[in-house]
Formats: C-alpha cells, sequence, structure tokens
C-alpha cells in the first residue's frame, strides 16, 4: 500500500530527494497498562524501499499509553521515514491473534521531522527521534513520533483477529495455551488488576474514543502564578505529551488538544517555598465531562484554582467549564517541595 504521490520513486532525481529526507530515529514498542501484548512481528516499509523492524518478543503490560517499551538502537543511524507498517501481535487478555498491514500517512510524518519543534530541556529547537508502534485489546494499532518533550499521534487504526500460531508465544507442551496465557497475566497484572478486569471486562473502543476525544481547549489558573509562564508536562489519554507555554500567543496556536489525563507544573508561591504539583485524572470523569460540555460547541476552559475549604485549609479545585456550564472534576494530586539547586 504505497502512497502514489510520495513513495512511488524510480528517477535519479528521487533517490537524491530521499537520501537528503533521512532522519535519526529508531523505533519501538508498547501497549496500555493492564492489558497485557506481545509484538510477535512489526515492520515499518521505508519510503526509499528499505525496511526496519519494530522490536518484539516481550510482553507489554506496565508502560503508559503512548511510551515505547524497548530502547534498543535498531537500523542505521540516518534513514527514510516509514509509510507503511505491518505487524502481528497477541492480546492476552482476550486470548486473541491479530495482525495488519497499514498504509502510514508519509507525508505528515515527514513535515513534522522537518519542522521539529522547540525543546524546553535543551533550550533549542530539536526534531523527533523515535516511531513507536502500540497495540491495545480489540486489535488496536497506533503510532506515535516522540522526542524528548513532546509525543505526537500519526495514526490510529485496526488490526484483524487471526488464526496466528501459538508456537510464536510458547513452543513448551508443558503449558497448554489456557494455561500459559493464565499464568502470563498473573505474573503481569496485580491481583487488584484483575478483578477489576473480571467484574467490568475488556473496554474495547475505549482506545479509540481516546483517538476522536479532540477539543477545543486551554488552561487557565485563577490567582496562581506558575513558574516559567509554563505546564512543564502533560500527558494526553490518547497516549501524546507536551509541555504548554501559557502565553496567550502560544495558547491560539494550538486550538484543538486531546483530553488529558497527567499535569504537572511549578506553583510559584508568594509568601512561601514553590511547590512542585502532579495532578492526575485517573478515572473517565474528565472524558465525560468534555464529552457533555463539547455538545454547546462552546470553547472550553479546564480551570485550575487554589481556595480556602471551609476548614481554612488550601484546597485545590480543577473545573471544566464553557460560558454556560461548568463540571467539577475529580482528581488526585501530589505536592513536593521544588529541589533547591544551591
Amino acid at each position: 500500500m504505497a502512497n502514489n504521490n510520495l513513495t512511488t520513486h524510480s528517477t535519479a532525481s528521487s533517490a537524491v530527494y530521499f537520501k537528503q529526507e533521512k532522519f535519526d530515529w529508531t523505533s519501538s514498542e508498547g501497549a496500555p497498562p493492564d492489558y497485557p501484548m506481545q509484538l510477535i512481528s512489526g515492520s515499518f516499509f521505508l519510503a526509499d524501499g528499505n525496511s526496519l523492524y519494530i522490536p518484539d518478543g516481550a510482553t507489554l503490560y506496565y508502560k503508559d499509553w503512548g511510551m515505547g517499551h524497548s530502547n534498543h538502537i535498531v537500523g542505521p543511524d540516518l534513514k527514510a521515514l516509514p509509510n507503511r507498517l505491518a505487524v502481528t501481535f497477541f492480546s492476552y487478555t482476550e486470548n486473541k491473534f491479530y495482525s495488519g498491514d497499514f498504509e502510514l500517512p508519509y507525508a505528515r510524518i515527514l513535515a513534522l521531522f522537518q519542522q521539529g519543534h522547540y525543546s524546553r530541556k535543551h533550550k533549542e529547537d530539536i526534531t523527533y527521534d523515535e516511531i513507536v508502534v502500540g497495540v491495545a485489546p480489540g486489535g488496536v494499532v497506533s503510532v506515535w513520533l516522540t522526542s524528548l518533550d513532546r509525543t505526537v499521534e500519526v495514526f490510529f487504526g485496526y488490526a484483524n483477529e487471526v488464526e496466528g500460531n501459538w508456537a510464536s508465544i510458547n513452543d513448551n507442551p508443558k503449558y497448554t495455551r489456557e494455561e500459559y496465557v493464565r499464568l502470563e497475566i498473573e505474573d503481569t497484572l496485580k491481583p487488584e488488576q484483575i478483578a477489576k478486569m473480571k467484574k467490568n471486562g475488556i473496554p474495547l473502543g475505549l482506545w479509540e474514543r481516546y483517538h476522536k476525544a479532540r477539543y477545543s481547549w486551554q488552561p487557565a489558573f485563577v490567582d496562581m502564578v506558575i513558574k516559567d509562564n509554563r505546564i512543564s508536562y502533560i500527558r494526553y489519554r490518547n497516549g501524546e505529551r507536551d509541555f504548554i507555554d501559557l502565553d496567550p500567543v502560544q495558547l491560539s496556536q494550538h486550538p484543538s488538544r486531546a483530553v488529558p489525563d497527567t499535569i504537572y507544573f511549578v506553583w510559584q508561591r508568594a509568601d512561601a517555598k514553590p511547590l512542585f504539583l502532579n495532578v492526575y485524572f485517573k478515572d473517565h470523569s474528565l472524558l465525560e465531562a468534555f464529552e457533555e460540555l463539547s455538545q454547546a460547541n462552546l470553547p472550553l476552559t479546564l480551570q485550575m484554582q487554589v481556595k480556602k475549604n471551609k476548614d481554612n485549609k488550601d484546597h485545590f479545585y480543577v473545573t471544566l467549564k464553557n460560558n454556560k456550564a461548568s463540571i467539577d472534576i475529580p482528581h488526585k494530586l501530589e505536592v513536593y517541595d521544588v529541589p533547591n539547586k544551591d
């Protein structure tokens, strides 16, 4: 499945073009936490006709959606970018094999690598250095470009359920397929995770819901001074991550965002030491609030504020609002002193 506009080339000038369009990147693989998966085989097919394998064989179960599991270097330092992906994987919680062959949005991937982005950690412009393939129950396949500061989703699709070759998972006749799957789940998940899955089932369709959940929203802090006027880290439900400059001009350049599940920033208090605040949205309350309030087709604000509660103690509030309605958002808050660099 080639993109005829960009990837089918035979002339000498095209060869020079692709020689110029090579980047230093590697591949990795991932899965959502709580749902162990195993990549059996995977390859990126590159725009210059070469291919690059995706690390396989490990059970994937503990890193956040959008994060790569393996970090060993594969392929030459400089290589063309992919225009196609072939992948086969096994979902332990479903006891199913999936396989798919996908055309990737080469033009967008190339543009993102060419444009790069500013790195707040490096204090200079950088580009992406890893392409991650994520697999999830139901045959979900996602692809992200990632760098030190940023992850952006570039593909979402579904692989087909297939018979698969069980020997590619385990060829030891001592264990039946059912017993091996059970043991692997018990080895990778905590008892409470297993109990939750047995009670609620596997949330098929959830990752597509994350993928589609992009809204016109901006963060806002009420009566709070934020160090460097910046959210230093934000992770989104669809696996993306970034930092956010709170300058109005910078904010206006990003009218649409995914739904966050983690926000980190430093609160620069006027009368005391600054505090590092980690805000986690670990259930679906925020996602549901976005789905509800977005129906009015009005811009949304995720407002954060510290106010005194009835016991006259500081309490951190999060509210999603438009100019007609608001919803208070439950969250988990972790607070740390900012380390003294002296």
